[in-house]
Formats: C-alpha cells, structure tokens, sequence
C-alpha cells in the first residue's frame, strides 16, 4: 500500500475532469469521485476512481 501524494490526487482530479468533459461521469458522479480523490491518502484508493474510465486522451497519466 503505496501513500498517495498531493500531486497524485491532482492528476486524479485531471483526469476526472477529462472524464466528464468527455460525457463519461455525470456531474455528480464527478463531484463524488473529485471528492474521494481528494480524500484519498493511498495510490490504490485513487486507482479505483479511474479504473473504469477510458483516460487514454487525458491530460495526465497516472502511475500503474
């Protein structure tokens, strides 16, 4: 179990933000995720907001 840094969770919420403007979240599906995300104090944590997304075109990567 991996620590989670602040830079993780900002290029979660990037990627969630990708997500939405891309019509797959629901704006409160979103607010949900970006909230958890901010929350999140482990790499597997934020893993499991994005791993069913299809994020190839966002802005940012996350580490595998």
């Amino acid at each position: 179990m991996t620590r989670a840094k602040d830079s993780d969770r900002n290029d979660t919420c990037k990627v969630l933000d990708s997500a939405l403007a891309e019509g797959q979240l629901s704006m409160e599906e979103h607010r949900q995720r970006v909230s958890a995300a901010t929350n999140a104090t482990t790499l597997g944590q934020l893993a499991t907001l994005v791993e069913d997304l299809q994020n190839s075109n966002a802005p940012v990567q996350l580490p595998t």
